[in-house]
């Protein structure tokens, strides 16, 4: 049993409420500040974007002013090839920046200084020449192909984040008295997501209105918009949305393709020939990775276009015939260019040591063959990449003066495959301590989705899993059956059946550890967020190999989660069941009435204004794992949305992951007393 007995810390198997003078709390604290380096160290960054006119090539980057007491900011950045020194440009929250096609003007979107309201601003030349103010929150920016107009997509000052966004509902600051309840009547102008065409002479102008909600969009040609839409604002009618054509003068819609699955990036040519856009089976808006699939606007017609394997997540004209491209194949992160005209596809660069992408590879082209992308690795901070004639070249790296010594120790990722007990292929990632020589205490970290991915991604990405390997733990990153990477059949094996075969891919693959004498078979434990919190509170009622889990923004009753989340589509659409109707999936897959089956210690969190795991979820899970006798701690951060990725909660939770396994399961480098 462990005690730090300084006041205010863990005791004897106790969680205190303020846990900053813990020890946990202070080692993962120095560690992320190393990572990230403060006073305004640029620690990471996307939408980099450049031209083969010039040399500038622009990013947003993040950084922390002060200490990690607060969120990170997002600011502009330029930095000239071969200066290696990137130089800040704006103090504004920077949300989008997009290149004019002729890499002249830059246009910039950020939070204005009234709550509500956004600005967008074109810069050229270093200037500012022109500025304009947009009420909500500008979530994405295009030019026209003649460089003399902006599509912008803004969400309403009402309108809920996506799960990668944070899950919740924006909410305006006001003066009115604390004790005044929410009022949610389901309805609102300020709820829906709507073009606006800026043409930099007049104001930005709405050019779509309810019942038409813009997901996505880009220009077609000059005077055409493609865009995904549904008929409703909420979150959870993405998951029925479909391709449409606008006119960017009139803002009538015309209906293109209604999708089997979801779609998502949507990207009209510049001569408007051709929609390029990607189809797939999905579980959450963001994060669509699938099928390149290209649109006749004048036919109609859909074809998918083979691309050697490689589930595509990002796309980006390079020409009128020529589609540049990211995605995922395997353990392989892959940057691709297709000659739509019937060449065929020419892989620029893959890799399993890096990958590149925030959420999913991305990257954008750059001259003929050129692209730009951010890159990083598990034990390699972020850096601005490029790529010219299939070779790598780094332009800039991101880290910190501190951040290598600090990741030394902590291990490297490497890819893992194993057989499932029906004999198919599955694939993963494993972090080794550097010094093991046999079994170690094993945290499984499943990812969220279920249709997402593990990836090669920068340690300070996996929360405890740096802290946990320096203490002689192996981490293991699995992508069951549902991941994408293994193309549509492998990702729609979890459709009615989340919670089954997915799950016994997890179990097979810690067999396969032990068997491979890499663990050891007594101190295993499990966790993840969202689709990862509803399997780290699911496994251990299937299978008494856990010792340990750690549900995060879990799912517990999926009854209860349909009628109180932002996506209940999401469960009809993975459970293939009713919440209407007892028994089916929705009981027979909810984590919180089986868990009493099986005493497991379990630590649960959530994020206290979370919509799309609402922490209700977190609440049940929390009451069977104590009412099954298991000890059990519940962590609401009342600030937090979902996934909790906001700082310091973060650290927090990081800091509260490494007490807990080391409480009750220990480790090589456990305090005992």
């Amino acid at each position: 049993m462990r005690n730090s007995g300084s006041e205010g810390a863990p005791v004897a198997g106790r969680m205190s409420r303020d846990f900053r003078s813990a020890a946990e709390f202070a080692e993962a604290q120095g560690l992320y500040a190393a990572l990230f380096g403060l006073s305004g160290h640029v620690f990471a960054a996307r939408s980099l974007c450049g031209h083969d006119s010039n040399e500038a090539v622009f990013f947003i980057g993040q950084s922390f002013e002060g200490g990690l007491d607060g969120a990170p900011v997002s600011r502009l950045y330029q930095m000239r090839r071969g200066d290696h020194s990137p130089q800040r440009l704006n103090d504004a929250e920077t949300r989008q920046i997009s290149l004019a096609p002729d890499g002249q003007s830059l246009a910039v979107a950020y939070a204005g200084g009234e709550p509500g309201v956004d600005s967008i601003e074109i810069c050229s030349a270093g200037e500012g020449v022109a500025v304009a103010d947009v009420p909500g929150r500008i979530e994405l920016i295009d030019w026209s192909p003649d460089c003399r107009k902006l599509l912008l997509v803004v969400a309403g000052a009402g309108a809920d984040l996506a799960g990668i966004h944070g899950g919740y509902a924006q909410k305006q600051k006001t003066d009115a008295p604390a004790w005044l309840p929410e009022v949610d009547w389901g309805e609102g102008e300020d709820l829906w997501r709507r073009i606006w065409l800026w043409d930099m002479r007049a104001k930005p102008a709405p050019l779509t209105s309810a019942p038409v909600n813009v997901w996505e969009a880009s220009w077609c040609g000059a005077d055409k918009i493609a865009a995904v839409t549904s008929d409703d604002h909420g979150e959870g009618s993405w998951y029925a949305a479909k391709l449409s054509l606008i006119d960017a003068k009139s803002g009538s819609v015309k209906l293109l393709h209604t999708p089997r699955d979801q779609i998502g990036v949507p990207r009209g040519s510049p001569d408007g020939a051709r929609i390029a856009f990607v189809q797939a089976f999905c579980s959450d808006r963001g994060l669509v990775a699938g099928q390149l699939s290209i649109l006749d606007p004048l036919s109609g017609e859909v074809a998918v276009v083979p691309t050697n394997s490689i589930d595509v997540t990002s796309i980006e004209w390079r020409s009128a015939t020529s589609l540049h491209m990211a995605g995922i194949r395997g353990h392989e992160t892959v940057l691709a260019d297709c000659d739509v005209s019937g060449a065929g596809v020419t892989e620029r660069w893959s890799s399993t040591e890096l990958t590149c992408g925030e959420w999913a590879p991305s990257s954008v082209p750059v001259g003929a063959v050129g692209s730009l992308f951010i890159a990083e690795a598990y034990d390699r901070a972020p850096f601005l990449a490029e790529v010219a004639e299939g070779e790598l070249r780094e332009l800039a790296s991101l880290a910190a003066t501190e951040a290598r010594s600090a990741m030394a120790g902590r291990g490297k990722a490497e890819p893992f495959s194993w057989r499932a007990a029906d004999g198919l292929e599955i694939q993963g990632w494993l972090v080794r301590p550097p010094a093991a020589a046999g079994p170690t205490p094993l945290l499984v970290d499943i990812h969220g989705g279920p249709i997402s991915s593990h990836r090669n991604r920068w340690m300070a990405r996996t929360r405890s899993a740096p802290l946990l390997v320096s203490r002689g733990w192996t981490i293991f990153f699995p992508n069951p059956r549902g991941s994408t990477g293994r193309g549509d059949a492998f990702a729609r094996a979890v459709q009615g059946d989340m919670g089954g075969a997915d799950a016994d891919d997890i179990l097979s693959g810690i067999d396969a550890l032990v068997g491979k004498g890499l663990v050891d078979p007594d101190r295993v434990a499990v966790t993840g967020t969202s689709y990862g919190g509803f399997m780290s509170a699911w496994l251990p009622t299937r299978s008494d190999r856990f010792a340990a889990a750690i549900p995060i923004s879990p799912v517990g009753d999926w009854y209860s989660q349909h009628r109180t989340t932002q996506i209940p589509e999401f469960d009809a659409l993975m459970l293939e069941s009713s919440p209407w109707e007892e028994g089916g999936a929705y009981f027979a897959r909810s984590p919180a009435f089986h868990k009493q089956l099986g005493s497991v210690p379990t630590l649960v969190i959530a994020g206290g204004i979370d919509k799309s795991t609402p922490p209700g979820q977190a609440l049940e899970c929390h009451f069977a794992a104590l009412r099954s006798g298991s000890p059990s701690a519940l962590a609401t951060y009342p600030n937090a949305g979902h996934s909790l990725r906001s700082y310091p909660e973060y650290i927090d939770t990081a800091a509260r992951i490494v007490w807990w396994l080391d409480t009750y399961i220990g480790g090589p480098s456990a305090a005992t007393i």
